[in-house]
């Protein structure tokens, strides 16, 4: 083979028309969107009001891994069609040597986002339909340290990743003069018993199989003890309204005792005998809706991986099965999975600003402090002479007065039935005649 037989094998490698619409305009969108969200999403789950809740270490974690991803996957699939068309050698030597450095870091990235989303759904599994177990063994150490054996796996089930792809350098003059690189695959690459252990039996059951059957249960179980709990929140909602006369009697004295709802029977002297608080229902209903949105929330997530990664499963499969169709089509089916995949990273943010409360407020006060941006209009200047220390003295004070009008009700309350107390014993005195 001669030089110039070297020189037209490397330029026979070019792209489709499929893969150029994909990898030169579809997938730069997608990728500057998904990289400025989950930016976004680490800024937002890293702040402490964040991390005080064990889940959400899981969705910075989902966020770091999505961002690999995307980052590594421009450089393996969007840098080299720009080079290509810039017909600059040096410029697709440096592609060629980005693919191979950033190919396994996009297997490794795409791995730890899998398995973090496996480990965040079993999480919330355990807490919707065993609550008990989860408070046994849930903390934020427990949390963390199976964060640490996903990275560790995804690292270590990649690792021959490294050794798949090398540069190889492309002559065309008669000097020999070394002007560009191609992209090879290896010998381990090509060898069979690699291929048909790792690359088709190994990464199918990690990738698409365990994944897609833990998930499907744990959603499936999650949705129906959400349905089962609506129903049954229902239920007491109807019975309730169905008791609202007879629950409360005519001579009942509603008051408000230290923030909680009391309802105090009156007649017959009774004085606190059935005090029914509603303050710690109240807490705990407002709590169970915020369980119940981080649940939604993740249903969401889930869902979504399933649905962007299904034609990656399928195209697995078919080539598991050896089935060929038209070579534009398989190209084709290829482009569209590797995007669906890689949306399916950017868009989370989309779903934590729909349904996650807590994550709007976080973001919303991120924006303002960094960007002065008031979404609700501007905010109302504050006056003449205003001081931070005056405003905590003036919030101290409120307190201060708030805290004093409770223990007055609170006085109010003891004297009463005090009083009451003596006059009925007074009653029950024997009147002695002077």
């Amino acid at each position: 083979m001669s030089l110039d037989d070297e020189f037209e094998k490397c330029q026979e490698i070019e792209f489709t028309h499929a893969q150029f619409l994909f990898r030169s305009y579809l997938f730069p969108f997608v990728y500057l969107f998904g990289i400025l969200s989950n930016t976004i999403n680490i800024c937002v789950f890293s702040q402490k009001s964040m991390r005080n809740h064990t889940v959400n270490w899981f969705f910075l974690a989902l966020s770091c891994s999505d961002l690999l991803t995307l980052v590594s996957s421009f450089f393996v699939f969007s840098v080299p069609v720009y080079a290509e068309s810039s017909r600059d050698p040096q410029y697709i030597d440096w592609s060629v040597q980005l693919i191979v450095w950033f190919y396994p870091l996009a297997q490794t990235g795409l791995t730890m986002s899998v398995y973090v989303t496996i480990l965040v759904s079993v999480h919330r599994y355990l807490g919707v339909c065993h609550p008990f177990l989860i408070r046994r063994i849930s903390n934020s150490s427990a949390v963390k340290a199976v964060i640490v054996a996903a990275v560790i796996f995804a690292f270590v089930f990649n690792t021959s990743r490294w050794f798949e792809l090398h540069a190889q350098p492309c002559f065309y003059d008669a000097a020999g003069q070394t002007n560009s690189s191609v992209v090879y695959p290896t010998a381990l690459m090509m060898n069979s018993v690699y291929t048909l252990i790792f690359r088709n039996a190994a990464y199918t059951i990690v990738m698409f199989f365990l994944p897609f059957a833990v998930l499907t249960y744990v959603n499936l179980r999650i949705i129906a003890t959400l349905q089962q709990s609506y129903k049954m929140r229902k239920a007491m909602t109807t019975s309730r309204t169905k008791r609202s006369d007879s629950t409360v009697p005519t001579d009942t004295l509603i008051t408000k005792i230290d923030g909680y709802s009391a309802v105090v029977p009156v007649e017959n002297g009774a004085s606190g005998n059935g005090i029914m608080m509603g303050g710690s229902h109240g807490g705990s209903v407002k709590n169970e809706k915020k369980e119940n949105g981080v649940t939604v929330m993740l249903v969401a997530i889930t869902t979504e991986f399933l649905l962007f990664n299904l034609i990656a499963f399928a195209n697995n499969i078919i080539e598991l099965s050896n089935i060929r169709f038209f070579q534009d089509i398989e190209t084709l089916l290829v482009e569209l999975s590797t995007f669906l995949v890689n949306v399916n990273g950017a868009s989370t943010i989309i779903i934590y600003l729909i349904f996650g409360s807590k994550y709007r407020n976080v973001f919303v006060r991120l924006i303002r402090s960094h960007f002065g941006i008031d979404f609700c209009g501007e905010s109302p200047k504050r006056p003449i002479g205003y001081s931070q220390a005056h405003f905590e003295t003036t919030q101290l004070l409120d307190n201060s007065r708030f805290d004093l009008n409770r223990s007055k009700q609170a006085s109010v309350i003891r004297r009463t039935d005090i009083t009451s107390s003596l006059r009925s014993s007074s009653m029950r005195k024997p009147t002695t005649n002077p």
